[in-house]
């Protein structure tokens, strides 16, 4: 009788223990991170009672706010990154999550600011610069970007990078140097379409049709269900006053993405210049009703 009573206070007082603990904020912060990757949704929940239990739990608030980060609540990511900060100025790493999140919201310069403060508490890397590269791009300053962008280029560089600094040169109108990236791009990865309809881009610039048709073709071939391949080639064949091609590569695009505006214009534009009236008219008109107004005064002065 003695051992039986004995078990149940044990159980009694192991259930008690158990209980308690799971109600520490460790507890529930290590629930958290441990549906962090299975269920975001669960892990917000858990790292919230965390805070509910212990308000000056630090790791609950940086994990919140990267489980929002990682659900897209980049506003609520910031507000448990400021926190955490605030309880902890030493996690830098913060200035990085917050930069990506400031980012996704379209705030380019609270962005950079944080990108740099990022920079500024990390011995320089290539990542680093490459993030602060990223930034500086998107808020217009191209030559800040190309600088951190080489910077990032000084060991080895890598595709990604080629293709930044290839971005960054380009949107500068540096078109000759920007061929030179497009290029180191390509060999690292000779089957993405998508360099060639750049470097096809970068040749019309400085005014090589041809070579820029060239191109097109190739993006074409390795990858022929790309309206805009079409669409460019047609655009470079148009200018060089190949009408006929130009009409057969815009009715391709068309073909694949028949609700852009763009298409419908230049091939009218094409016609046109062929004699054929009423065809230009018709595509001018469909350019018009899928809100591509650029063609509004050709079709009053011409086809009215």
């Amino acid at each position: 009788m003695i051992k039986v009573c004995f078990v149940f206070i044990l159980l009694a007082v192991t259930t008690n223990l158990a209980r308690g603990q799971a109600s520490t904020p460790q507890f529930l912060f290590n629930k958290g991170h441990n549906y962090l990757i299975v269920n975001k949704l669960l892990a917000i929940n858990y790292f919230t009672k965390a805070i509910e239990a212990d308000s000056l739990f630090t790791p609950a608030y940086y994990y919140r706010g990267i489980a929002h980060f990682k659900s897209g609540e980049y506003s609520m990511a910031i507000k448990d990154f400021n926190q955490a900060y605030a309880l902890d100025s030493s996690l830098n790493i913060i200035h990085m999550y917050k930069g990506y999140s400031y980012q996704h919201l379209g705030n380019n310069k609270k962005s950079l600011e944080e990108f740099e403060r990022y920079m500024n508490s990390h011995s320089p890397s290539p990542l680093t610069y490459k993030v602060l590269g990223k930034a500086h791009y998107e808020s217009g300053d191209y030559d800040k970007a190309i600088a951190n962008f080489k910077q990032a280029m000084a060991d080895r560089p890598d595709e990604s990078e080629r293709y930044y600094l290839f971005l960054a040169l380009y949107d500068k109108g540096d078109y000759r140097a920007a061929l030179e990236q497009i290029n180191e791009a390509i060999k690292f990865n000779p089957d993405f379409y998508g360099y060639y309809l750049h470097k096809g881009n970068s040749l019309l610039m400085t005014g090589l049709f041809e070579n820029a048709i060239k191109e097109y073709s190739q993006a074409v071939t390795l990858n022929p269900n790309v309206p805009d391949s079409y669409y460019l080639r047609g655009r470079a064949l148009d200018t060089l006053n190949y009408h006929s091609d130009a009409i057969s590569d815009f009715t391709s695009a068309i073909r694949l993405n028949p609700n852009d505006g763009t298409y419908y214009s230049k091939r009218g534009n094409a016609k046109f210049a062929m004699g054929n009236r009423n065809g230009a008219c018709l595509d001018w008109t469909i350019a018009d009703k899928l809100g591509y107004y650029e063609d509004f005064e050709k079709v009053k002065r011409i086809c009215e």
